[in-house]
């Protein structure tokens, strides 16, 4: 996104008080969705592995076991990579270039690509899909509105969001559904 173009989005933003507002909101708060949401989908797997335990340890429980130990793996491996990427490439975040004022004011430099924020949500939402579907759907809507605020305030490019986005998606398919 070219300064010019952004500056554009900022000003019809500035001229619309609330959804400026809103996207500053949600940006600040909607990521925590995932991360919060995460540990509730692993109590109820939990629940769902001691009622298994309940009838004897039979095979059912240690597959089920299995399962859980991929929903910690798959989001930590997933996790870790894209953070390891993003710091070898280390592209530049948007606000970096000359003329660029983001909405929402970032000292971050660099680091930009893939999104994190992208990368997890997405690989989070995932994860719930495979056990709970129609919780699954609505974390892909997370996911998505994730990537757009990011951009809307200021400080990824689309391409990051979108390789985050598909990474996340990708390698939670992988590691939920192959392996």
């Amino acid at each position: 996104m070219t300064p010019e173009r952004y500056q554009k989005l900022l000003h019809w933003m500035e001229a619309h008080p609330a959804v400026r507002t809103a996207v500053i909101a949600l940006n600040r708060w909607l990521p925590a969705v995932p991360f919060v949401c995460y540990p509730l989908l692993l109590v109820l797997l939990n629940i769902q592995w001691f009622r298994l335990l309940q009838v004897g340890l039979n095979q059912a429980a240690l597959d089920f076991m299995q399962l859980i130990a991929r929903a910690i793996l798959v989001p930590g491996f997933v996790f870790f990579g894209g953070t390891v990427l993003r710091a070898k490439l280390n592209f530049p975040r948007p606000y970096e270039q000359p003329g660029f004022t983001p909405l929402v004011e970032k000292e971050t430099h660099g680091h930009s690509f893939p999104s994190r924020h992208a990368l997890s949500a997405a690989v989070l939402a995932m994860v719930w899909l495979y056990f709970y579907p129609a919780a699954g759907v609505a974390m892909v809507v997370v996911a998505a509105a994730i990537c757009v605020l990011r951009v809307l305030a200021g400080v990824h490019f689309p391409r990051d969001v979108l390789a985050g986005a598909a990474l996340g998606f990708a390698l939670g398919y992988v590691g939920m559904w192959i392996f």
